[in-house]
């Protein structure tokens, strides 16, 4: 039996969907829609969190939560961890910071409905993209040609997925290594593999 990504195109599932190429695991794809993932009974007792990505592991067991997935991909021999302890206590620390802090900032800001009170929103917004300032320039004085190093690991598509989604709203254009970053992720060959296959998904 293989692997099940429950998730949707453009938001953490991406992060889980590029490792899965990258590391040649076969798998499907199973389209969720947020209103069905918050609802649908036999979802939320699987995941009682209600969002996604979450996997169902070839044993039938299910994993939730992004950064558990990906550390659950990583036990596997593979060149997506750094070789060296330094650099390994270097990608714990930033996996760390991208999933528990980088992450949820983005969500305030791109979400504030979720979390307060319309008359509450604006003020939320405005501090969460303060916030969002302060981690661009953690990030900018800390990425080389790769977050860790100069190889490729699963930070940097970790990373991609967050950048993707400021990127639009032109969060990027003061921090000139993160924006080269992302120019160079957008060529890696793994990206524009799942990119091509999400938009096939959109047209079935």
């Amino acid at each position: 039996m293989k692997y099940q990504i429950y998730g949707r195109s453009e938001t953490g599932s991406d992060i889980i969907e590029y490792l899965f190429h990258e590391l040649s695991i076969d798998y499907e794809f199973i389209e969720v829609d947020e209103k069905n993932v918050k609802s649908d009974e036999k979802i939320l007792k699987i995941n009682p969190l209600g969002r996604v990505p979450m996997v169902k592991l070839p044993d039938g067991k299910f994993l939730i939560e992004s950064l558990a997935i990906v550390y659950h991909l990583l036990k596997r021999e593979n060149h997506l961890l750094p070789s060296t302890e330094t650099e390994m206590n270097e990608f714990h620390q930033i996996m760390a910071f991208m999933s528990s802090s980088f992450y949820p900032i983005i969500l305030l800001f791109y979400h504030p409905d979720h979390y307060v009170s319309d008359k509450n929103s604006e003020d939320l917004i405005t501090k969460s993209q303060n916030i969002l300032h302060r981690y661009l320039n953690f990030i900018e004085d800390k990425i080389g040609e790769f977050v860790i190093g100069n190889e490729l690991s699963a930070a940097d598509f970790y990373l991609f997925t967050l950048l993707f989604w400021l990127e639009e709203d032109h969060f990027l254009e003061n921090y000139p290594k993160i924006q080269n970053f992302y120019n160079k992720m957008l060529e890696n060959q793994t990206i524009i593999k799942v990119r091509n296959i999400q938009n096939e998904r959109k047209t079935v």
